[in-house]
């Protein structure tokens, strides 16, 4: 009998802390998404609500206000509801890219120092006013869109691993710079074209989604990235190019500093373990000398890629890759500047070794 009874004091208060719970979500506005963007001497910025009508029915609005200061976008967002705002479902942070060119540095500062935000926020930039994204999502009735495009994209493609933690570590850290997803507008669909490339809190150029599995392949696993390798096709079927597309198994780079001084040297290691997919039809995939002549030709092909890939890096002065990191770990004495000054001709070599390990459908 007495089991009985602590058994329905337990259920009663689950009961009552649901209604509780049910009540409050009710009565305020959950904060999902916030946009910046820059507009004459000022910032414009919007945040994608939800409001709670009934269970399993949520609608999503924007609010857009201009301010002077970082911190007052919330508070005059707030004065536009009638129920208080609440950020704990906050995903999703967006920079327009005038602002992010002319600098995300208050708002990462922000960031830092506030607590309430979750380390796993996204973070993104776009090719106009962010707060076009934020009327596209809102169309959706998905409060987490952005966000989940993102992570999906993490974990199934070409996007390395990104939140609030890893951007705060690349943008904060020496000898290595921020990256962000770059979100376009296409036929008014929500589209990540690749990465937006930092120096400091400036964005200084974007990568399209083939850089962005190099990047990721250079920094992290790149399990199932994708990437279409061009072959040349057999002159007695078909001149040109064939193509095969790849998906990513498994990769782990390797770095050795072979010089710090003057100019640092350094040898890039990458190996890949992949599987084939649409696989041209003169490929016979049961021969093992095809199959090891296509590795070695994927092996080459990913050398010069990444060779390319660096050499743009260094032209734009950006180092997402993080080598500048690595040489200071190699360094007794190190200045940031010092190796901003001669990144461009720093030497770094290439090799790439590529195993096939299935061979998806011919």
């Amino acid at each position: 009998m007495y089991r009985r009874k602590i058994f329905l004091v337990i259920i009663l208060c689950a009961v009552l802390s649901a209604c509780a719970d049910q009540k409050i979500v009710n009565d305020i506005c959950l904060v999902h998404a916030i946009s910046f963007d820059t507009v004459a001497n000022s910032m414009k910025s919007a945040v994608l609500i939800s409001h709670f009508k009934e269970p399993g029915k949520t609608e999503l609005d924007v609010l857009h206000t201009e301010s002077n200061a970082i911190i007052d976008g919330l508070p005059r967002a707030n004065a536009r509801t009638n129920d208080p705002l609440e950020r704990g479902q906050l995903r999703m942070v967006l920079f327009g890219k005038t602002r992010a060119e002319k600098g995300t540095g208050a708002v990462m500062h922000h960031f830092l120092h506030d607590t309430k935000f979750s380390s796993r926020i996204q973070l993104g930039v776009v090719d106009r006013d962010a707060s076009d994204l934020l009327e596209i999502a809102k169309k959706t009735h998905e409060p987490f869109f952005l966000s989940d495009i993102i992570e999906q994209n993490i974990r199934n493609g070409n996007l390395p691993l990104m939140n609030l933690h890893v951007s705060l570590f690349n943008y904060y850290g020496e000898g290595r710079d921020m990256f962000l997803p770059y979100f376009k507008i296409d036929h008014g669909e929500v589209v990540i074209d690749g990465l937006a490339l930092f120096r400091s809190d400036q964005k200084i150029t974007e990568i399209n989604m083939k850089d962005a599995f190099l990047l990721k392949m250079l920094i992290q696993n790149s399990k199932n990235g994708s990437y279409n390798v061009p072959v040349a096709g057999k002159a007695s079927s078909k001149q040109g190019e064939d193509f095969i597309l790849l998906r990513s198994m498994h990769s782990k780079a390797s770095y050795i500093v072979n010089k710090v001084k003057p100019i640092p040297s350094i040898s890039i290691r990458l190996k890949l373990v992949t599987e084939l997919q649409n696989v041209p039809d003169w490929v016979d995939l049961r021969s093992e000398e095809q199959l090891a002549q296509l590795e070695k030709t994927m092996g080459s092909y990913f050398k010069k890629e990444i060779e390319k890939f660096l050499s743009l890096l260094k032209e734009n002065k950006v180092d997402p890759v993080g080598l500048g990191d690595l040489v200071r770990s190699r360094s007794k004495v190190w200045r940031a500047q010092d190796f901003e000054e001669i990144y461009q001709v720093i030497k770094t070599s290439v090799s790439v070794q590529v195993k096939i390990a299935k061979t998806g459908s011919a």
